[in-house]
């Protein structure tokens, strides 16, 4: 699933963008994508603090109180690996965009020629930095190269932490699980429902109300002050349009 965010103070223009959304998902119906939208940057950056961040950004440049630039080095601090795209009335802006690593920008009016050639772009740089996306971590064994596709379960034990990939391989490294956590948390995919364990949902098979079904019958405690946000992080991962 990748997920799309768009961001403008203009009602009008959520209703373009919203159109031009529904006709590229129904013209695209083997690309799984869901698209947020947000009328201010205050209201973005605090559902990106509560709840995480996007895999790409569509961002209106004039905006009152932060403009779009600005908005994007904030997300860019907090979510380094997504793709952002600007609105806007002129060309000008795109040198700025440089500066935030953008990929793109949308001249207004939005046309769907322009609209569906810069998405389909984004979506493919995307889902082709996920499926080599890895984490090179010191192991007990040495150095290794880990595809973040393979990694299904990290757990902490004592002073140790224990990563589980797909085929069984399992790795000791010493890296705490926060250190570990901070480098997987712009990946939707990987969650914490305990404090001792960090998850791939990509191998979760189900819910309860005090732990997380993982594929190969593995079941994962779920701490009481994380179930709410599990359950919906579940819900919205699995059976969201």
């Amino acid at each position: 699933m990748i997920e799309i965010c768009f961001c403008d103070d203009e009602e009008q223009e959520h209703i373009v963008l919203k159109k031009l959304a529904g006709e590229f998902l129904s013209e695209h119906t083997g690309l799984l994508l869901r698209f947020h939208y947000f009328d201010s940057p205050a209201v973005l950056l605090d559902f990106i603090e509560k709840n995480g961040g996007f895999d790409l950004y569509i961002l209106d440049v004039l905006m009152p109180g932060m403009s779009g630039i600005e908005l994007a080095g904030q997300i860019r601090s907090r979510c380094k690996a997504a793709e952002i795209i600007f609105l806007t009335v002129s060309r000008e802006y795109a040198v700025e965009a440089f500066g935030v690593k953008a990929s793109g920008y949308l001249l207004k009016p939005v046309c769907k020629a322009d609209f569906d050639e810069v998405l389909l772009s984004c979506i493919r740089q995307r889902l082709a930095s996920q499926e080599n996306a890895a984490l090179t971590l010191k192991t007990k064994d040495g150095l290794r190269r880990i595809c973040l596709r393979d990694l299904v379960l990290v757990e902490s034990f004592d002073h140790t932490r224990v990563l589980t990939l797909s085929d069984d391989t399992v790795l000791e490294t010493v890296v705490t699980l926060s250190e570990l956590f901070n480098q997987l948390r712009e990946y939707p995919q990987f969650c914490m429902p305990h404090r001792a364990y960090i998850v791939n949902m990509d191998y979760a098979d189900g819910l309860r109300k005090n732990e997380l079904l993982m594929s190969g019958s593995r079941r994962i405690p779920i701490s009481r002050k994380e179930y709410g946000k599990m359950k919906k992080l579940f819900l919205d991962y699995f059976f969201s349009p």
